[in-house]
């Protein structure tokens, strides 16, 4: 008997190693094949910060495309009385004739503050567009008594307009004053503005924006 319960105890522990190694090998091959479908889930918040940022960016630039427009909305279209232009002018500035070929754009409140301009047919060629900005610096520099131009760089600080073929600018501040400078191109005239006030302020954007209406 202890021999028959010994072969019969054998058997089932043989029988039971088989079964729990049968087991052990199922389970791992089962696992893998699950790890190698899974698939990491997309990032939603960077999604969503991409297309935060780009909605913050387009309503910035909206924003800034207005300005200028909603700045000019009130201004006047006026035509100068001795030279082939016309420009729109805002309310508490008066254009007016100062010599034959020049004439001045000037704050009512203080005709200190006030912008020359210049215009010229360039089919005259009397001056180049290079050659007229180059003038206008030496002009800035006499002004200035000797001071330095920079040239502006920003887009943004140029007179825009869908018409204007080219334009630059140089500005200088110095005990006499604070001067900008612009040179701009139309289709059939070249045009020099030259912008005298005592310090950078929100005059000099209002010569800016209207010496872009000048045609």
């Amino acid at each position: 008997m202890n021999n028959k319960w010994r072969i019969i105890f054998t058997s089932l522990t043989a029988s039971i190693m088989l079964a729990a190694c049968g087991t052990s090998d199922a389970d791992p091959e089962k696992d893998t094949t699950g790890n190698a479908i899974e698939e990491p889930a997309a990032p939603v918040t960077d999604v969503e910060d991409s297309t935060s940022s780009n909605n913050e960016a387009k309503n910035e630039t909206d924003t800034e495309v207005g300005t200028d427009d909603n700045a000019m909305k009130n201004a006047v279209e006026t035509t100068s009385d001795e030279q082939d232009y016309s420009m729109k002018v805002l309310p508490g500035y008066k254009l007016t004739s100062e010599e034959p070929g020049r004439d001045s754009l000037y704050l009512e409140e203080d005709g200190e503050i006030f912008m020359r301009i210049e215009t010229m047919p360039k089919d005259e060629e009397s001056y180049t567009f290079d050659e007229l900005y180059e003038n206008m610096e030496e002009l800035l520099t006499a002004s200035s008594n000797s001071g330095t131009p920079v040239e502006i760089t920003e887009q943004t600080d140029l007179p825009q307009a869908d018409d204007i073929l080219s334009v630059k600018g140089a500005v200088v501040d110095s005990s006499e004053g604070y001067f900008t400078g612009y040179v701009i191109e139309r289709e059939d005239k070249l045009i020099r503005v030259t912008i005298y006030a005592q310090e950078d302020n929100e005059h000099i954007t209002d010569f800016k924006n209207m010496a872009a209406t000048i045609k």
